[in-house]
């Protein structure tokens, strides 16, 4: 996982998103969704891991997924979160959505 600014061990509103990924070993590891962004025509978001007994975002970096929208079979559409396994692509994705994030914050001020 890559360090960037999205990380902070503050307590998470809960009307954030949250996702929940499967290991290999079965084990299931919580992430909260930090920001959307699209790039070359697909669609991404920024994912860091949270501690869902002390719910708290961990400072241990986050990964970054495209997003694969698909419908399941009742019609409705699904989102499937892919992580992204290019590093210098996922590396490249995250100074977007950093740059995106400040120049979200400039423009509140």
């Amino acid at each position: 996982m890559s360090e960037n600014e999205f990380n902070n061990e503050e307590n998470l509103d809960m009307d954030e998103d949250l996702i929940v990924f499967e290991t290999e070993d079965g084990e299931e590891v919580t992430f909260v969704i930090e920001d959307y962004f699209f790039y070359n025509g697909d669609e991404y978001a920024i994912l860091t891991e949270y501690d869902t007994e002390k719910e708290i975002v961990l400072d241990n970096g986050s990964i970054v997924c495209r997003i694969v929208t698909s419908e399941d079979e009742n019609g409705e559409e699904t989102e499937e979160f892919v992580p992204v396994e290019d590093d210098d692509l996922a590396e490249k994705l995250i100074e977007i959505a950093n740059a995106q994030l400040a120049e979200d914050g400039e423009e509140e001020e």
